[in-house]
């Protein structure tokens, strides 16, 4: 085919039959641009139009493929019906690649979602989508990563709760879980060997100091109440060396020394006589020791 041949003899007999650019297109369902283009021989019909295109014109497929108008007779119209079988096959060769390519992106696609299901699974069952925090070592040789979710050997459980994985220096990895509650924060000491963690049970904040070189967890706040009841807290009522966990003693992680042997925490309660108290004091990790000024608050 002749584009520009083509191209000028439909604009011919389109003007013969006074149709406008805009009428053929109507008529084909195509835009009026894209018949000034077959017009100006900048395109071809596709060839699934070319049948309709013929039947608007008043031409045959032939003519419109040469460009020129055909004498009547027996050879023209053989030239038509086998114009016409090709169109037809070359449709439903058309129609049979559609659907190879379709069925073929069908199943590439459904492989990628298998793949992208696959992945998502596994990083949900790895905890990915789970990570509350995470904190290196000031040296960079451990790490405590923090999840939202409970943690069974390497798996994630569906239920929610605090869960550990401590990687160890010497690349060793713990996995702890706290049950149901809710991550405060977690602070490494200055030397890297240990670090504080504090959740939330309910209306209660525990803390819990690890230690990784004796590969140990202690109960820090039992600690403190041992603490400080064999100093402060017995002159305001409250018994040494009781409940840990009780409401009225609250702890509150502040800050490590420079040499990694104490922290600085708050301190808050209700005395004896209901009135609260609230102070700061340094806690000796190694002697279980409170370390003075404990200066207590006084009630406004």
């Amino acid at each position: 085919m002749d584009n520009t041949k083509t191209g000028c003899f439909i604009k011919e007999v389109r003007a013969q039959k006074g149709m406008t650019q805009k009428e053929l297109a109507g008529l084909l369902h195509v835009t009026d641009r894209a018949v000034s283009k077959w017009e100006r021989g900048q395109c071809a019909p596709d060839i699934a139009l070319l049948e309709p295109l013929s039947e608007a014109l008043g031409v045959s497929i032939v003519e419109l493929l040469q460009g020129e108008r055909l004498a009547p007779g027996e050879q023209a119209e053989e030239a038509e019906a086998r114009a016409k079988r090709l169109l037809g096959y070359s449709r439903q060769e058309l129609r049979r690649k559609l659907r190879t390519f379709r069925a073929k992106y069908a199943a590439a696609a459904a492989c990628l979602a298998a793949l992208v299901l696959l992945g998502g699974l596994l990083l949900w069952r790895g905890g990915y989508f789970s990570v509350v925090d995470t904190r290196p070592s000031p040296d960079g040789t451990a790490a405590v990563t923090v999840y939202g979710r409970d943690i069974y050997g390497s798996a994630m459980l569906p239920q929610p709760a605090v869960s550990l994985r401590v990687k160890r220096p010497d690349g060793a990895e713990i996995r702890i879980s706290y049950g149901e509650c809710t991550y405060q924060g977690l602070w490494w000491a200055p030397d890297g060997k240990k670090y504080v963690l504090s959740l939330r049970y309910g209306e209660q904040t525990r803390l819990a100091l690890a230690w990784l070189e004796r590969n140990s967890e202690s109960n820090l706040s039992a600690c403190l109440s041992m603490g400080l009841g064999a100093s402060e807290l017995a002159r305001y009522g409250l018994p040494s060396g009781g409940d840990p966990f009780a409401p009225e003693i609250q702890y509150q992680f502040l800050q490590w020394s420079a040499d990694s042997s104490a922290m600085l925490l708050y301190c808050s309660f209700s005395d004896a006589a209901g009135v609260p108290r609230s102070g700061y004091f340094w806690y000796d990790c190694e002697t279980g020791q409170c370390r003075a000024p404990f200066e207590l608050e006084q009630p406004g």
